[in-house]
């Protein structure tokens, strides 16, 4: 049983060491028993505040209450490139609480003894299984589902049913948050006095609810901030047309106006006019500046969702002239191997379904596994393949079957299509592992773009959901690299990728460490992508995309 029952994070300020301005201002959230979804665009900050919570990060001011001393807390990256902390403890515990966990994540009895093996998806079940069994108090799963097929999905969700502590879920996978949390903790961006800030709100109900929620206070405040402005405004005219009122009455003295005797409004006006005699005109417009101070607090006072800048990336690309980007013989690419060759038991196969006839040039390649009675078979068994360079292809199927595999046979495969030397096809890579090599390596190229083309860059990477202000802040590449989310670091590849004029985009799991809004963002600008295009993928988005614009799915 968790030895805390609540965890209070209260006025946090951060700075990271070569930014110019904090990342979050006295940010205050709550954590209870349960499980809670942390939410919030890439590079708000979910990742940095879970770390201030645990004690792996000192904030510049603001308290974590109870201290990180007095607890056990485990935090899951999203990352997978190195071997889980607690690997070693968890390959030697056959206890019953362990064995639930391996049961629940269908960890394979020989997984802690080959992590350099592992699909992407086993290597998270893994490393997931790892941290539940370190049975901390305060547990923080960072996007548990990236890498992961639908079956490893609902052993993410069966899993966390099993933690009885305090859970904290990063996550943009809206059906787990719907399936397992009560509380969602937004950090939001608001636009308050000129400035945009971020603040943590916290909702009951899982995604659904909460987003619900979310929108609603949206409209309202951006309504409360519209009826408060336009006060402002009409008390400043008011003023501002007894002041003019006044200086004319004034004017009138000046000139030695007579008036009728009998006029008495004239004569009043004329009497109370002068503004330097603190007359009733004069008194009357100062009547209004308390009234017009208190209208301008009351509108700085309030806030409104900040602007997004995401939407619809134009892709200028043009295809390439060769008929045929990618070509592999049928036969089985053996799992481990530099090339295709023949394996007595292949493991799985790949099952083409084709590009229906209506236009569309989308077809699903899925993997699937030759026998379920024979998981330990070698390599994955291909018909003859070939991409053109207009074709979208989305490789689908559950984990460990050689997805990824197969991806690394096309792209050795790259040029040998055709028989005369050929320059080579300007390609986009991303892989479903991304470190911090690729972020300093990224950041330089960058850096290096001509102004015109450095500022298209950055136009695409705002579009995908991204602030491209914090890629300029700070003069140190490294530790610009090292603040940048996974998901930051992805838009900012493909962001490069469309600026280098990539004729040919290869993404393995390309929505992993997306928020939402960038999902979406993504999806419409991979589907009208007039290059060739290889995804592979278990999300539905994408999958539901391409379907819902008349394509195979």
């Amino acid at each position: 049983m968790s030895r805390i029952s609540i965890l209070t994070l209260d006025h946090l300020t951060f700075t990271y060491p070569t930014a110019t301005e904090p990342l979050f201002e006295n940010l205050s959230a709550q954590f209870s028993r349960g499980w809670t979804a942390l939410l919030g665009d890439n590079g708000m900050g979910k990742t940095t505040l879970v770390n201030l919570a645990l004690g792996l990060l000192r904030p510049d001011s603001g308290t974590v209450s109870p201290g990180s001393n007095s607890f056990v807390g485990v935090y899951c990256a999203q990352r997978i490139d190195d071997p889980p902390d607690h690997l070693d403890d968890f390959a030697t515990d056959w206890s019953p609480e362990t064995l639930a966990i391996r049961t629940a994540l269908d960890i394979g009895d020989d997984w802690c003894w080959r992590w350099d093996t592992l699909s992407g998806g086993e290597a998270k079940r893994l490393q997931l299984a790892c941290a539940f069994a370190a049975r901390p108090d305060v547990l923080v799963l960072d996007e548990p589902t990236n890498h992961v097929d639908a079956s490893s999905r609902a052993a993410v969700g069966r899993a966390m049913r099993l933690f009885g502590g305090i859970g904290v879920l990063i996550s943009h996978d809206t059906a787990l948050i719907d399936a397992t949390c009560t509380r969602c903790v937004m950090l939001e961006r608001r636009h308050t006095a000129g400035r945009n800030v971020t603040i943590a709100n916290a909702y009951a109900g899982g995604w659904t609810k909460a987003s619900a929620q979310s929108r609603a206070n949206d409209t309202r405040d951006g309504e409360l901030l519209r009826d408060a402005r336009a006060t402002e405004r009409r008390i400043a005219a008011e003023r501002s047309r007894r002041v003019e009122h006044a200086r004319v009455l004034d004017a009138e003295r000046g000139r030695g106006v007579r008036l009728d005797p009998k006029d008495h409004d004239a004569r009043n006006r004329l009497k109370y006019g002068k503004p330097t005699l603190g007359s009733a005109a004069s008194r009357s417009a100062a009547q209004l500046d308390g009234r017009l101070a208190a209208a301008r607090r009351a509108a700085q006072g309030l806030g409104e969702a900040a602007k997004r800048y995401d939407g619809d990336v134009w892709m200028d690309a043009e295809p390439s002239r060769r008929r045929e980007l990618i070509h592999l013989e049928t036969g089985v690419i053996r799992f481990g191997a530099t090339s295709s060759g023949n394996a007595e038991s292949p493991r799985a196969r790949l099952r083409i379904d084709p590009a229906i006839a209506n236009g569309t040039r989308t077809a699903v390649w899925t993997v699937e596994a030759m026998d379920p009675r024979n998981p330990h078979g070698d390599g994955l068994l291909i018909p003859e393949l070939s991409v053109g360079p207009r074709d979208h292809i989305l490789i689908t199927g559950p984990n460990g079957l050689g997805k990824t595999t197969l991806v690394r046979a096309m792209l050795r495969s790259l040029g040998t299509a055709s028989s005369a030397p050929a320059p080579a096809i300007p390609t986009l890579t991303i892989g479903q592992r991304v470190d911090n090599a690729a972020a300093r390596s990224a950041l330089f190229e960058l850096d290096g773009l001509q102004p015109s083309s450095r500022t298209r860059a950055l136009s695409v990477y705002a579009r995908l959901n991204a602030d491209p202000d914090r890629l300029l802040k700070g003069a140190d590449t490294d530790m610009n690299a090292a603040s940048l989310s996974p998901g930051e670091l992805r838009k900012l590849m493909l962001a490069l990728g469309v600026v280098r004029g990539a004729q040919l985009i290869v993404m393995d799991e390309p929505t992993n460490h997306l928020d939402i809004n960038s999902k979406e963002a993504l999806a419409r600008m991979l589907r009208d992508f007039p290059g060739a295009l290889v995804l592979v993928t278990h999300d539905a988005l994408l999958l539901g995309a391409e379907s819902e614009t008349g394509h195979s799915a």
